[in-house]
């Protein structure tokens, strides 16, 4: 049946779309359910997979950052200086094949050197959520990938690629909605930069180069967003701390 033009079977099609879409960005949850919802639509090949500059030259205009030991937001983000262990151990227990953990907010702990990026005047509490479930969803599948089902749930490096791709696009939309977005910039510019590399690494199914962003990803995950004590610390982000 057409109305006005339009078939109807595309006008609902579009319309579960949107809603469905909407579900999943209300829910505020990065999961993989959502993610294979939108993974096959083909705006998320459409990314373009470059390493943007992390500092544009222009000068912070925000509010400066209290917190005496984030790094400046008016200066560039540094790349990741540790080298590659790539011979690590697999991170926490690894008794048995592991499925897939929700982002667990009671976790939350931010470290030092991040934290005066988020709240009153800074990044709002939905960025913490987008950016914190990002870190802990990704770093899931990249343990999983590189030490077996014991250590993580399990996706090939095409499918982890899309999903970098996909977290990468729902940070990129948050920031754009922050009002105060320039007083993080070392951070938000940081965490760009990061994604893409973890989207080059798997798309050329480069080893020694998935194991680095490993590191940045494990340690963004359990040591900057989480104080978890028991996680090996491999200094790998340019906001490594001592908490």
């Amino acid at each position: 049946m057409r109305f006005g033009g339009f078939d109807q079977r595309r006008i609902l099609t579009l319309a579960g779309t949107v809603a469905l879409a909407g579900v999943v960005v209300a829910a505020g949850v990065y999961g993989p359910s959502a993610w294979k919802v939108l993974r096959n639509q083909d705006q998320s090949d459409q990314v373009v997979i470059q390493s943007p500059v992390v500092d544009s030259g222009g000068q912070n205009t925000g509010t400066p950052n209290n917190n005496p030991n984030a790094p400046n937001s008016g200066t560039s983000a540094p790349a990741a200086v540790a080298s590659p262990n790539l011979n690590a151990a697999p991170q926490g227990d690894t008794s048995g094949p592991k499925k897939y953990k929700e982002p667990d907010s009671n976790l939350l702990d931010k470290a030092p050197s991040i934290a005066g990026f988020f709240g009153e005047g800074n990044l709002s509490e939905a960025a913490l959520t987008v950016a914190y479930g990002a870190a802990w969803n990704i770093h899931q599948y990249v343990d999983g990938y590189l030490f077996g089902p014991n250590a993580g749930p399990q996706m090939n490096e095409q499918d982890i690629k899309k999903y970098i791709v996909f977290h990468k696009a729902a940070w990129d939309g948050q920031v754009k909605k922050e009002a105060s977005a320039a007083n993080a910039k070392a951070f938000s510019d940081y965490l760009d930069v990061m994604f893409n590399r973890g989207i080059d690494a798997f798309d050329a199914k480069d080893k020694a180069r998935i194991e680095q962003f490993h590191q940045e990803i494990h340690d963004l995950d359990t040591h900057l967003f989480r104080n978890d004590s028991s996680s090996k610390i491999y200094g790998a982000t340019p906001f490594a701390t001592k908490r």
